[in-house]
């Protein structure tokens, strides 16, 4: 454990019904029974003996600061002795009045009284080298405070529960029971009764490690829309009603709507929530050949976001064919997926179907009008099936981050070489040094072994008093 008593506010700034002040450490029962009295004891001296308490349960009463005989809130006050806690360590949190000026005198007053100031992330740092967690579900704490949408969430708790953790720790015990299986063979070869069979060895790391840490990374590079935020832009050429459709779809005068062409040109962006996922819409500028350097900068923003879209909002007029220019915009949106939107159909007396280009005739068409307010409805209800047929290839609650992607990669090298080693009968001896680094890479990735230096920026991320 730890010798230092650290203490912070852990619930974030502003105004609100209750607010908490954690402390965890050697020192935290002394200071929690020090500052406070419960209603059926009179206000004693700092010299009288301290509050005599019971772990896990909930005491109501006033909290004071002896330094200058203050009293400074009514409070709920919890002890709880390790290791049942947060961290494994002796903690007590205080709730009281959310106000600021509140808080930080309750806080200050526990300076006072030995703690000293927490880091980011110090209380779940100290729950990880305690043992409490792994460093996969410490990562896995940020997620679920920074989660913007329900099935990040969900993911975030399925880390936080050990799934990752627990597929891990799978293939470290496989190899680990392979890397024993060697050193015999290598260390006591005239003793060992059965040889290795390296074809059945290296079908069974595939099967138990390879194709499962490939499915893993697969599921990080395929989700990012997921933890981040899935993008659909708005495209067409000037003036076919791309600006009205964004305010349409965001309830927001977002974008200035005039009847003159190249009115957009910049980004504009906003966030909503579409099947429970974080979605930015984005409205750009009119894409055509343009002689103004401002317009053209606009365009050339526009065909940069096209790439890294996940839904192309293709705004066309309907009642008349494409254009030349709108034929040309097609021929960029290969591989990408696209909903057609046939916008102002108020203009026109006939709907009839046009001509798409050859690959795009199985995209949904959707026929609106955002002056009128016609078709927003089932343009909605387009983009959102789109989006729930997204979500649901990710029923597979293992989704690692960026470094435990990285580090997995790093296996995969290792276990490559020693698989490709096998099958052209290199000595084992030679081969067992990607085998342990195979290991040591997995153990990375849980935190079993790692530099201070990268564990010191892992938890920079966290906020003050989590």
């Amino acid at each position: 454990m730890t010798s230092s008593t650290i203490a912070a506010i852990a619930t974030p700034a502003g105004r609100g019904g209750i607010g908490i002040v954690r402390i965890s450490g050697p020192q935290s029962f002394s200071i929690g029974s020090q500052l406070f009295r419960p209603y059926n004891q009179s206000v004693q001296k700092p010299s009288d003996s301290h509050f005599p308490f019971q772990s896990h349960r909930v005491y109501f009463g006033q909290l004071l600061n002896f330094k200058e005989t203050a009293f400074l809130d009514e409070v709920l006050i919890i002890f709880m002795k390790a290791p049942k806690s947060y961290t494994r360590e002796d903690v007590v949190e205080i709730q009281c009045h959310a106000g600021l000026q509140v808080l930080k005198s309750i806080l200050s007053a526990v300076f006072d009284a030995g703690a000293i100031p927490a880091e980011p992330g110090e209380f779940t740092k100290r729950a990880y080298l305690n043992g409490r967690i792994d460093l996969t579900q410490a990562e896995a704490v940020i997620d679920l405070i920074n989660a913007r949408s329900e099935i990040s969430r969900k993911i975030a708790l399925s880390q936080i529960s050990g799934n990752l953790k627990n597929a891990i720790s799978g293939f470290q015990e496989f190899l680990t029971a392979i890397l024993v299986q060697c050193q015999a063979e290598i260390e006591f070869s005239e003793n060992v009764t059965e040889m290795i069979e390296t074809v059945t060895l290296s079908q069974k790391i595939q099967d138990h490690v390879i194709a499962p840490i490939e499915k893993l990374i697969h599921n990080h590079d395929q989700s990012f829309f997921l933890t981040e935020s899935f993008r659909a832009i708005i495209i067409g050429a000037p003036n076919v009603g791309k600006s009205s459709l964004m305010n349409c779809l965001t309830r927001k005068e977002k974008s200035i709507v005039t009847p003159y062409p190249g009115t957009t040109r910049d980004l504009i962006e906003e966030y909503v929530q579409i099947q429970g996922t974080p979605t930015v819409l984005v409205d750009t500028a009119g894409l055509h050949e343009s002689e103004d350097p401002v317009e053209a900068i606009g365009i050339e923003i526009t065909l940069k976001q096209i790439q890294s879209a996940d839904l192309i909002l293709f705004v066309l007029q309907a009642g008349r064919p494409l254009t030349i220019n709108e034929f040309h915009i097609c021929k960029m949106l290969i591989d990408k997926q696209v909903i057609f939107i046939f916008n102002k159909i108020d203009l026109t007396q006939e709907i009839s179907s046009v001509e798409l280009p050859y690959g795009f005739a199985a995209f949904p068409s959707v026929y609106t009008s955002a002056l009128k307010n016609i078709g927003i409805d089932t343009l909605e209800k387009t983009i959102e099936e789109f989006i729930a047929k997204k979500i649901s290839v990710f029923q597979d609650p293992l989704l690692p981050n960026l470094r435990q992607k990285h580090l997995l990669l790093d296996t995969l090298d290792s276990l490559s070489h020693f698989v490709g080693g096998l099958s052209i009968n290199i000595p084992l001896d030679l081969l067992v040094i990607d085998l342990i680094d195979a290991i040591r890479y997995l153990n990375t990735v849980t935190g079993k072994l790692i530099q201070y230096d990268i564990l010191d920026q892992i938890f920079d991320n966290f906020c003050i008093g989590k």
